[in-house]
């Protein structure tokens, strides 16, 4: 669905679908290939519309990026806001919970920010492209097992950088693993995996980054 800031009152529902479209088509595009090789024209047919709607609804290409970027990301922007106001014990969890949830529709989506996050930032194209992706994901906010460390939740021989390393591990791997490997192993990403998945990596986490808690006192 489009973003509401891409969103003109009273517009028809038509045209909210076919914004829609265009971000689908971009979305799957832009995670099948580099930047610079995916056209508007390519986005336009992939969605059925007019390409001259690409720059009316959302003003150039480089815009409509940013507004799939931002959609796919929303429910983990907010999920980052409520930790940040409350830094709750079991914000980790809530975190990489939301995370599978929103990746399980989108499986190859982290693919597509490994290579904005791999690319050369001397290049002024990639280097517009890399600010839109810290502008949309903020990681500057990204403090989370900081104020756990503040707020006495991490044992005490666990620093915040490693914490953030094991976490970002636990969220990002299993969407980077090649398919040759998922072949190997005979893994295969359903709903019901990922949510197994995600439980799971919610326990190690927990279990060996967390001292334990109350649960009377357990945060929501």
């Amino acid at each position: 669905m489009p973003t509401k800031s891409n969103i003109r009152p009273g517009r028809p529902v038509q045209d909210t679908q076919k914004q829609a479209r265009l971000i689908e088509a971009a979305r799957e595009l832009f995670i099948a290939d580099d930047y610079d090789r995916v056209s508007t024209r390519k986005i336009a047919l992939k969605a059925g519309v007019d390409p001259a709607l690409i720059r009316y609804y959302f003003g150039s290409k480089m815009q409509l990026f940013a507004a799939m970027i931002r959609e796919t990301t929303a429910p983990l922007s907010a999920r980052m806001q409520i930790m940040k106001s409350r830094a709750p014990s079991d914000g980790p969890a809530q975190m990489l919970r939301t995370y599978y949830q929103v990746m399980a529709e989108n499986p190859d989506f982290p693919k597509l920010i490994f290579r904005l996050a791999s690319v050369d930032t001397s290049n002024d194209k990639n280097k517009e492209l890399w600010q839109l992706l810290i502008d949309i994901l903020r990681p500057q906010e990204m403090d989370l097992f900081e104020q756990l460390k503040k707020n006495g939740l991490l044992k005490d021989n666990i620093e915040p950088a490693c914490a953030r390393v094991s976490f970002i591990s636990l969220m990002v791997f299993p969407f980077l693993m090649p398919d040759n490997f998922k072949k190997m192993y005979n893994i295969k990403f359903t709903d019901e995996f990922l949510a197994q998945l995600a439980e799971q990596n919610i326990q190690l986490l927990s279990l060996g980054l967390l001292k334990p808690q109350d649960k009377n006192n357990h945060g929501k």
